[in-house]
């Protein structure tokens, strides 16, 4: 399907953003310079992306662009997952980490041409669910240690800093956290662990590599299991490791599945794509062919 109309969906207060509504307006000129009517739209608040994809989609625009970070990425899933429209990733916030996995250029003017060839891949998307609520998301979903240190990110800091406000709030966890283990069943195997991540997409934030044959477009999950009961020491070197992208050398467990339950501590915290939605017992299922995105 060739780009003909676009919205822009955008977090006007998304990583650092400056400037933010004069790259937005560039942006609309020059896809209108190749031959796609374009408009705008900021987000006003949490939840707020999915509402504006709707309306965009309603009418008649067959392209959403999403301006933002992973979190707003992930607030306009819910409006455009299983329709007829292609999204297009143009990263705009603190980690931009599906937009780095989809290889997607930085400079507008190759964003703006990327948009207008029009090249699109079918992905999976992943869907959290407990009692309370159901979430899709993009690339991951994790449990336990890293979406304690989602919850406990500064805002001003992200805002300043990008990343390393996550560093920050990280070093704090490894020297205060303590472990809250829970058994994660994946596709009916069941495991303890202390840290899991379910894995959609290979990307993760700060070049950190825990599931690296995670693609978007194949229908299951990669899951990282750490063990439960490591020390401290363990989980720094884990890190290292994952940093430098030895994953063997993390101590964790990789499997694949589709279908995934977590039992444990109901204070224990789960986030997806960055953005923490709520705590254990949680269910984790792959929905196959949900989006079409734009790729380079």
């Amino acid at each position: 399907m060739k780009p003909k109309k676009a919205t822009i969906i955008y977090n006007p207060v998304s990583g650092r953003s400056m400037f933010r509504e004069r790259r937005v307006r560039k942006m609309i000129s020059l896809l209108e310079g190749r031959g796609i009517a374009t408009n705008s739209a900021a987000t006003s608040g949490p939840n707020t992306g999915a509402g504006l994809a709707r309306e965009a989609i309603s009418d008649g625009s067959n392209v959403i662009i999403c301006h933002g970070g992973d979190g707003t990425l992930n607030e306009v899933l819910p409006g455009i997952a299983g329709s007829s429209a292609n999204l297009a990733v143009w990263a705009g916030g603190t980690a931009n980490v599906t937009a780095l996995d989809l290889k997607m250029p930085r400079r507008l003017i190759r964003v703006a041409d990327v948009i207008a060839q029009g090249k699109t891949m079918q992905v999976s998307l992943g869907m959290a669910s407990n009692k309370d609520a159901t979430r899709y998301f993009l690339m991951f979903a994790g449990i336990g240690l890293d979406a304690s240190i989602c919850r406990r990110v500064n805002p001003r800091l992200k805002r300043l800093t990008g990343q390393i406000a996550f560093w920050v709030s990280g070093i704090k966890h490894l020297i205060a956290w303590r472990e809250k283990p829970f058994l994660i069943t994946a596709d009916g195997e069941s495991y303890e662990s202390g840290f899991s991540l379910v894995a959609n997409g290979k990307g993760y934030g700060g070049g950190i590599v825990m599931a690296p044959d995670a693609r978007l477009e194949k229908p299951e999950f990669q899951v990282f299991i750490m063990p439960r009961g490591l020390s401290r020491f363990a989980y720094i070197r884990a890190l290292i490791n994952a940093v430098a992208g030895r994953t063997a050398g993390t101590g964790g467990r990789l499997v694949r599945a589709t279908s995934i339950a977590v039992e444990g501590m109901a204070e224990t915290w789960v986030q997806v794509d960055g953005e923490p939605i709520g705590t254990l017992p949680m269910r984790f299922s792959i929905v196959p062919k949900a989006l079409s995105i734009i790729v380079p």
